[in-house]
């Protein structure tokens, strides 16, 4: 598998563990939204703006929307994953499980890590 297609999977792995944390407690739809609009006061206009709207509405409809429109295999979902505060419901541990898994093999000396914010699942 080319390596674009193993961080789509991983991104796709990590989404629907993120999907599966907001069925558990859907009260960290919050954590997603303040996420979300700090990104935004940070960014100001981007290119992502119209993608931040669309999870803007998938965080007011519920999981079930997020699942719907994130935990696919589509070229939209894997867009949408791509600018996604769902992050922040993973652990950095639960990252590299989901690394190895999607075949990107462990997280090397110096490279670069994803940063979670917020709580802790």
């Amino acid at each position: 598998m080319n390596r674009q297609l193993q961080i789509d999977d991983f991104s796709l792995r990590a989404h629907c563990l993120a999907v599966e944390r907001l069925r558990a407690d859907p009260t960290r739809i919050v954590d997603l939204s303040a996420t979300l609009e700090r990104w935004q006061m940070q960014s100001g206009e981007t290119r992502s703006d119209s993608h931040w709207a669309e999870w803007r509405t998938m965080l007011a409809a519920g999981v079930d929307a997020i699942e719907a429109a994130t935990c696919s295999a589509d070229d939209h979902a894997v867009v949408l994953r791509s600018v996604s505060p769902a992050g922040i419901l993973i652990t950095q541990e639960e990252r590299d499980e989901l690394r190895l898994a999607a075949g990107l093999g462990a997280v090397q000396p110096g490279e670069r890590r994803s940063s979670s914010t917020g709580r802790t699942p």
